[in-house]
């Protein structure tokens, strides 16, 4: 019986090791809201829907770690969109798909990742990445949008830039107490042109002192390599104290062969009013330049309620307003229908983490 007992205490402790060595989690964000919009027709027709992914992506996937000892540690993460309203989700791990390993030396992945300026501008955006299919960062700096840029980078054909297939994305271990800096490059695998529909980017930042201050470049090629975006990626954030948190952020994409620019200026800030609750603040400059000229500018508020640490009710308030009724200025706007020059949209919502 002794005999036995210690055999199962011997097995046990390997277990726990074994357990305390690696793990995987899976995890998730479920965001449901019901949304109003105006000026959606030429006639200045409303809209009401049941959207997904306001506040934040709605999403799963896996992540894990394994510890190789010497500090070496190998980890991995898939991940998922998921539209709620409809149950569908995208393509299998459309939102990441990679592996790597991380040490003294910093960390190194390969695989499906986010771009360097989606990076940059998720640490300091004035809206903390909410309403990512309005927010002008996410859809024009960290090129979101299909239509304006899903010629150029390694995703061409599949999804918007702000992801790159084929990717090796290194990230330097923080020096001097908060600096770091980080690269990225995604094979376009062209036969007989390595540059074509290739991704080639840098990156740095600081974090200290309530301080944050970032910026990306990079540049995205198209799949005969004739033409180029380069992008250009900012920003900055402050803690105040333990209620108010202010940002500022600018990005421009450039194609050279038109000069076409598109740019983002936004700046906000976050109150806590109570630890349950948070209002959020957001103003946003989109232009346009080069072959064509357009001009949009956007507000949003938002009031944030925690329920508990995963869970919270939401509403907010966008309003947008382009130069002009043409479909240049428009689409700056991101949500103003055609025929009109502007547009609200209001949401109230749930989001619930996992």
């Amino acid at each position: 019986m002794k005999k036995s007992l210690i055999a199962f205490a011997v097995l046990g402790a390997f277990a726990s090791a074994a357990s305390a060595q690696s793990s995987v989690v899976l995890y998730g964000v479920i965001d449901a809201s019901v949304s109003h919009m105006s000026n959606q027709t030429v006639a200045g027709g409303k809209k009401f829907s049941l959207d997904a992914s306001n506040l934040s992506s709605s999403r799963w996937g896996l992540k894990g770690t394994e510890d190789l000892g010497n500090g070496l540690k190998a980890n991995f993460n898939l991940e998922s969109s998921l539209n709620v309203d409809t149950g569908t989700a995208g393509n299998l791990f459309d939102r990441n798909a990679s592996v790597g390993l991380s040490g003294s030396f910093g960390t190194v992945n390969v695989g499906r990742q986010t771009n360097l300026a989606y990076d940059t501008l998720i640490q300091v955006d004035p809206l903390n990445v909410a309403h990512v299919g309005t927010n002008p960062n996410i859809a024009l700096g960290a090129l979101n949008n299909v239509g304006l840029f899903g010629t150029h980078g390694t995703s061409v054909g599949s999804s918007s830039p702000t992801r790159q297939n084929n990717s090796v994305k290194y990230a330097f271990p923080s020096v001097l107490g908060g600096i770091n800096f980080g690269a990225m490059y995604g094979f376009g695998e062209k036969a007989g042109d390595a540059s074509a529909s290739s991704y080639a980017g840098a990156s740095a930042g600081f974090s200290q002192n309530g301080l944050t201050a970032v910026f990306s470049y990079a540049q995205l090629k198209d799949a005969t390599n004739s033409s180029t975006i380069r992008s250009y990626t900012g920003g900055a954030k402050f803690v105040v104290n333990s209620d108010w948190t202010v940002k500022v952020t600018y990005a421009e994409n450039e194609l050279n062969t038109t000069g076409r620019t598109i740019s983002v200026f936004g700046t906000g800030f976050d109150y806590a009013v109570s630890p349950q609750t948070t209002l959020t603040a957001a103003y946003y400059a989109n232009r346009r330049s080069g072959d064509v000229k357009g001009k949009a500018d956007q507000f949003v508020g938002v009031a944030k309620y925690a329920l508990s640490k995963r869970t919270a009710f939401y509403g907010s308030f966008s309003y947008a307003k382009a130069d002009t009724k043409a479909a240049k200025d428009q689409e700056l706007g991101l949500f103003i229908g055609a025929g009109n020059k502007t547009a609200t949209r209001t949401t109230v919502g749930v989001l619930h983490s996992f």
